[in-house]
């Protein structure tokens, strides 16, 4: 039993780089995620902040909702290959 706590715990070289690249894309990601949802906030015609803080307008929530699952889903496909 401890042999398998001590494999648990063990942390070599490989698995701090695979820990390190995970973090670095993880942040990446969420970065171009806010900078994709900037931008269709920029584009799109209507003031969403204004939409959704003052007015709660459930159809905007639930098109930004899509717009940042797209995006993420396109940051996952060229990030991870």
């Amino acid at each position: 039993m401890l042999q398998q706590i001590l494999a648990l715990t063990h942390f070599d070289r490989e698995s701090f780089g695979a820990l390190l690249w995970a973090v670095i894309f993880g942040f990446l990601g969420i970065i171009l995620i806010i900078i994709g949802y900037r931008i269709f906030d920029w584009v799109s015609p209507i003031d969403v902040e204004k939409e959704l803080s003052e007015k709660h307008n459930i159809a905007v929530a639930i098109v930004c909702a899509a717009v940042i699952i797209g995006i993420a889903i396109v940051i996952h496909a060229s990030i991870g290959g």
